[in-house]
C-alpha cells in the first residue's frame, strides 16, 4: 500500500514590509516666504528708529523711485548695513538677491524669512532669471547689489551681468542706488551716510534678442549711474569710464 504523502506546509512567515520614512518637502527657495505685511512695517519702523540714533542720514532723489512695483533696485555695496538701509525709506516690501551661501549657516531661516531669493555666484543661473522674471511679473520689488559683495576697499568694483540681464527681460525701471559713508556704521558715532535715489532707466536691447554685448552695456550703463551719484573716492572701478547714453 502506497504511502499518501502529505502536502507541502504553506505556513511561512511573512518578510515584514518596510514602510517609508517621511521626508520632508523640498523648499523652492526660488518662492520666497511672504513677510507677514505687519512685521515688515514694523521691522521698517524700528530700523528707521536705530538709523535715527546712531547714523545721521541725508535721503536725496526719493522722488524717482516709482509708488509700487514693480522695479527694480540696485546698489552699490559697502557695508553690511546697506542690505537694511537701502529699502528702509521705500514704501513698499521688497524681494533681496542674497547669495546662496547665506542659506548653508545657521542664520539661513533669517535670509529666508526676510524674502530673499539665492544667487549662484559665478555661474549662469537660469532659475534665477525665471524667479525673477515671474516675481516682476506680480509686480514685485527687487533688490540686488550688482558687485555681488562688499567692497573691501569702500570704492566701486565691476559689476555682475545678472541685473543687466533681469532688467532686459523685464522691461521694469531700474533705480540706481548710491549709498557713501555707511561703512562707518557702529564705528563712529552718528556718521553721515547719503542714499541717492537716482532717475529710473529702462533697459531696451539693440536689436529684436537680448545679446551678450546688450547685457555688458546695460550693466555697465547701470553701475555707471550709481558712479555718478558718488563722490569720486568711492568710484573705484567706474572712476575713469566714461558714461554710456
Amino acid at each position: 500500500m502506497q504511502e499518501q504523502q502529505s502536502p507541502p506546509s504553506t505556513n511561512t512567515q511573512a518578510a515584514p514590509v518596510s514602510t517609508p520614512k517621511a521626508t520632508k518637502p523640498v523648499k523652492n527657495l526660488y518662492e520666497p516666504y511672504v513677510t507677514p505685511a505687519w512685521f515688515w512695517v514694523s521691522l521698517r519702523t524700528v530700523a528707521r528708529f536705530v538709523f535715527f540714533l546712531f547714523l545721521n542720514i541725508k535721503l536725496k532723489g526719493r522722488q524717482n523711485v516709482p509708488k509700487t512695483g514693480p522695479y527694480i533696485i540696485a546698489s552699490n555695496h559697502l557695508s553690511w548695513a546697506d542690505i537694511p538701509l537701502v529699502p528702509a525709506y521705500l514704501s513698499s516690501q521688497v524681494i533681496y538677491l542674497a547669495k546662496e551661501e547665506l542659506y548653508q549657516g545657521k542664520m539661513g531661516w533669517v535670509v529666508r524669512f526676510l524674502g530673499a531669493i539665492p544667487v549662484k555666484r559665478g555661474e549662469a543661473d537660469r532659475q534665477l532669471l525665471r524667479a525673477s522674471d515671474d516675481l516682476l511679473k506680480r509686480g514685485k520689488i527687487l533688490v540686488i547689489f550688482p558687485e555681488g559683495h562688499r567692497s573691501k576697499n569702500h570704492q566701486m568694483i565691476a559689476g555682475n551681468a545678472g541685473v543687466g540681464m533681469i532688467g532686459l527681460r523685464a522691461g521694469v525701471p531700474v533705480i540706481p542706488v548710491a549709498v557713501c559713508g555707511s561703512e562707518h556704521a557702529l564705528k563712529k558715532f552718528r556718521p553721515p551716510v547719503t542714499i541717492t535715489y537716482g532717475e529710473p532707466i529702462i533697459l531696451r536691447p539693440a536689436g529684436t534678442k537680448i545679446t551678450k554685448d546688450d547685457i555688458t552695456t546695460s550693466t555697465d550703463l547701470i553701475m555707471h549711474h550709481i558712479a555718478e551719484m558718488l563722490p569720486p573716492a568711492y568710484r573705484g572701478f567706474y572712476n575713469t569710464v566714461p558714461t554710456q547714453e
